[in-house]
C-alpha cells in the first residue's frame, strides 16, 4: 500500500519530501505527488525571487544612503538595507525559536515596506508635480510590494508545508 505525506528534510528543513512506501502509484496518488512536487518547486522559485529582491533593495538602499542626509532618503536607505538583510536570512536552517522570532520580524518589515513604498511613490509624484511633470503608473514599486508580501507565506510554507492543505 502506498502513501504520500510531508516530512522535513533533515538537513535543510525547507524541502517538501514525498515518501512512498511502494513504487507503484495509482493515478490519484500520482496526481498528489505531482501537485506536491510542483508546490515545492514554486516555493523554491518564489524564495529565489526574494533573494533577487534582497539584492535590489540592498542596491537601492546603499544608493539612497550615498545621496547624503536628506531626511526621508536616509530613513529609506537604512530601512531597505535592514529589510534586505532580514529577507536574505537562512530561515530554513534556523532553530524553531530563532525562526519564530525572525519570522515575526519579516512579517513586520514586510507590512511596513508597503507603507514605505507608498510614501516613496507619493514623494516622487509631489516632486514631479513641482517640476511640472507627470509620472506614469508606479509599476516597479507595485512589483516590489508584491514580491515583499509574497515572502511571508513562502517562508512559512517552506518551514511548515503541512499548512498548505
Amino acid at each position: 500500500m502506498s502513501s504520500i505525506h510531508f516530512c522535513r528534510d533533515a538537513t535543510s528543513h525547507q524541502s517538501i519530501r514525498l515518501i512512498l512506501n511502494s513504487s507503484d502509484l495509482n493515478d490519484s496518488q500520482q496526481l498528489d505527488y505531482d501537485r506536491l512536487a510542483n508546490t515545492a518547486r514554486g516555493l523554491r522559485y518564489a524564495r529565489i525571487a526574494g533573494y533577487v529582491m534582497s539584492v535590489m533593495l540592498l542596491a537601492l538602499g546603499v544608493t539612497a544612503l550615498i545621496k547624503g542626509p536628506v531626511g526621508f532618503e536616509t530613513f529609506k536607505g537604512s530601512y531597505f538595507v535592514a529589510y534586505a538583510l532580514v529577507m536574505s536570512l537562512p530561515f530554513a536552517r534556523m532553530s524553531d525559536k530563532l525562526w519564530r522570532a525572525f519570522y515575526i520580524l519579516l512579517v513586520a518589515f514586510s507590512a511596513m515596506f508597503v507603507f514605505v513604498m507608498v510614501a516613496v511613490v507619493l514623494f516622487a509624484y509631489m516632486a514631479a508635480d513641482a517640476r511640472g511633470e507627470r509620472l506614469g503608473v508606479p509599476g516597479f514599486e507595485g512589483t516590489l510590494i508584491f514580491m515583499a508580501l509574497l515572502q511571508v507565506p513562502v517562508v512559512l510554507f517552506q518551514r511548515k508545508p503541512d499548512l498548505l492543505d
